[in-house]
């Protein structure tokens, strides 16, 4: 075997990693939290915002799977796909989240990301594609208490109001644990990883274009507002490319976990960039989260 070909093998393992691909998922996910922040001290609505970059990632993902395949996959499969992923994983979480953002604060919305895997373990269960495991019931019972506290602490130290909205905000890692589950199910086989992680964004795209035209927020005057678009799209472009090659070698529960990055990424920024601090009751919560989140992925013995 020549050095080439060594090092070749080496990179391919290397960009197959569980660890490398949670990791960078999360990190790239991640940057939508703060970049949020930003576009709406540009103008930008929550619906626009989340809207703009899933269909300008979407086309340019869609694109360079179209050419990169190797036969054209069948269609109907397809768009199926990728219009409820699209619903599941793109248009209700991030279209939630970004709305919530705005009354709450980037680093408590971020603590949602750690739910999707409980929810996903608890779907997954469900469906039959996960066996019983008492610990991580267990573990999923925990989590979610851990979330309660978070809406119960959130609302002693804002008031009732933002209560409210972190419990709207727990329609995110249902709605991605539901996604999570979807996607590893009806995956059609053979399409490659960019032309699946496009699709899902246009139909993203699609199911928020009525909300948005209904709220008169297609247009948005100003190249910095745009250049803010045109940076998520960037990112937004590299992490689904690697979410669907990274679903491709993880099961759902370990898939899902690439939240806990989201979420760090989020709290961090939070605490450096916007003036955000972490309140007694949130550190709690988080706390019996982690707590639910290691009884989860712990292994019996």
């Amino acid at each position: 075997m020549t050095t080439q070909t060594l090092v070749g093998t080496r990179l391919r393992q290397l960009g197959d990693a569980p660890l490398l691909l949670l990791i960078a998922t999360g990190v790239l996910l991640g940057s939508m939290l703060p970049m949020s922040r930003v576009a709406r001290a540009e103008g930008w609505s929550p619906l626009a915002f989340a809207f703009w970059p899933a269909l300008g990632s979407g086309l340019a993902l869609a694109f360079a799977g179209a050419r990169g395949a190797s036969a054209a996959p069948e269609a109907r499969p397809v768009l199926r796909y990728s219009l409820i992923a699209g619903v599941l994983s793109v248009a209700v979480p991030n279209s939630v989240t970004f709305i919530v953002m705005q009354s709450v604060g980037t680093s408590v919305t971020s603590l949602v990301y750690t739910l999707p895997p409980l929810f996903t373990y608890a779907f997954a269960w469900g469906l039959g594609i996960e066996r019983y495991r008492p610990l991580r019931l267990a573990g999923i019972v925990v989590g979610l208490g851990g979330a309660a506290l978070l809406v119960l602490g959130r609302g002693m130290a804002g008031g009732s109001g933002s209560a409210w909205w972190l419990a709207l905000a727990l329609c995110t890692p249902i709605s991605i644990a539901a996604g999570n589950v979807y996607r590893k199910l009806r995956m059609p086989k053979g399409a490659p990883a960019s032309l699946l992680a496009g699709g899902m964004l246009l139909g993203g795209a699609l199911a928020l274009l009525p909300l948005l035209v209904a709220n008169g927020g297609l247009t948005r005057p100003g190249m910095a507002g745009w250049t803010v678009i045109l940076a998520q799209c960037v990112f937004t472009s590299l992490g689904y490319r690697v979410y669907f090659h990274f679903q491709r070698v993880a099961d759902p529960v370990y898939f899902s976990q690439f939240g806990y990055v989201v979420s760090a990424t989020g709290v961090l920024s939070g605490l450096l960039f916007f003036n955000e601090h972490l309140t007694l009751p949130m550190l709690l919560a988080i706390g019996v989260i982690l707590a639910g989140i290691a009884m989860v992925n712990a292994r019996a013995p």
